[in-house]
């Protein structure tokens, strides 16, 4: 089967409202282009149906999809289009949040959108991850390392724990001996916080920082830097609760998103604003109307998939 003019078309906005910042030009293009003509506006609309449904998928186009997600920025958004294109056509059921962030099969711990998980490492460690996580397990039996590629994780003391636990993220390594903490994946930059035990943080740059029970530190492009939150702030993801201190707005966004469905972008300068403030997770949507009541922001949805934040 050949895709059309307008699906080829509505398959390439979905790639590019999801890569990226979304800014006002590109918002204004994807209006025109949406209302330019009836079939755009309903390929749009049929493209969003197929992959608002889970269902079962074809292997290969799996694969096309993780592979995509495992390369460069531009091989992987020529990739996410052909990719997007097999799903489109073949895996009709198949979600675009559920499909793309649920292709992690191959992590060994996992979770779905809305959905915080447990586990535990071999010797019984206890795990407990946030929504829409992804943990993968490396190094050795004796001196595994959990790389947290999105999401959340908090590690839990335990008695038997024996050698040294390390977690990695995009920003740097964390290792113990026996700390109980908790490492966030965030938008641009990572967090550790203690609660008991002491952890070594080695980030990507900058020298490496110790870090005792009852200290926070950021962790990305800057190198470590202190945190005034506590650990039970930094966890409170775990009570189903964000807490913000002076927490970029895209950051922030990108917490939210791993509790709804669907794309929560923002536009331009607003993604730079900072908030605080205490969110509930399982009301996203009151969540969202808390922080336009915070900052000079516009709303605007395109549907039901696609919401976008600008400044006023």
């Amino acid at each position: 089967m050949k895709l059309g003019a307008a699906e080829q078309q509505a398959i390439m906005w979905e790639v590019r409202l999801r890569e990226g910042d979304v800014g006002a030009k590109m918002l204004n293009e994807f209006d025109r282009w949406r209302l330019a003509e009836a079939a755009n506006e309903q390929a749009w609309n049929a493209l969003q149906q197929r992959l608002s449904r889970i269902g079962g998928a074809r292997v290969r186009d799996v694969s096309a999809v993780v592979h995509a997600l495992r390369t460069p920025a531009i091989e992987r958004r020529r990739a996410l289009r052909a990719a997007f294109g097999l799903l489109a056509l073949g895996c009709g059921t198949w979600g675009l949040r559920e499909g793309v962030h649920g292709l992690g099969l191959d992590a060994d711990w996992r979770s779905a959108v809305g959905q915080r998980g447990a586990g535990a490492l071999a010797d019984g460690t206890p795990l407990v991850y946030d929504a829409n996580s992804r943990i993968y397990l490396a190094g050795s039996s004796a001196v595994p390392v959990l790389d947290l590629q999105q999401g959340q994780l908090l590690v839990k003391s335990w008695p038997q724990r024996q050698g040294v636990l390390g977690v990695t993220t995009a920003h740097g390594t964390v290792v113990t001996e026996g700390a109980e903490f908790s490492v966030g994946r965030l938008l641009k930059r990572s967090v550790i916080a203690v609660s008991s035990g002491v952890a070594l943080l080695r980030p990507n740059y900058g020298p490496a920082v110790r870090v005792p029970a009852g200290e926070t530190f950021y962790f990305g492009p800057r190198g470590a830097q202190a945190c005034e939150l506590s650990f039970n702030a930094v966890s409170a993801w775990t009570r189903g609760v964000c807490v913000a201190d002076r927490m970029p707005l895209a950051e922030l966004l990108e917490i939210f998103g791993r509790y709804r469905k669907g794309l929560l972008r923002v536009s331009g300068a607003a993604a730079a604003m900072e908030v605080s403030g205490v969110f509930r997770l399982d009301d996203i949507e009151r969540a969202l109307l808390q922080v336009v009541d915070i900052l000079p922001l516009r709303v605007q949805r395109y549907g039901g998939y696609l919401t976008v934040l600008s400044a006023i």
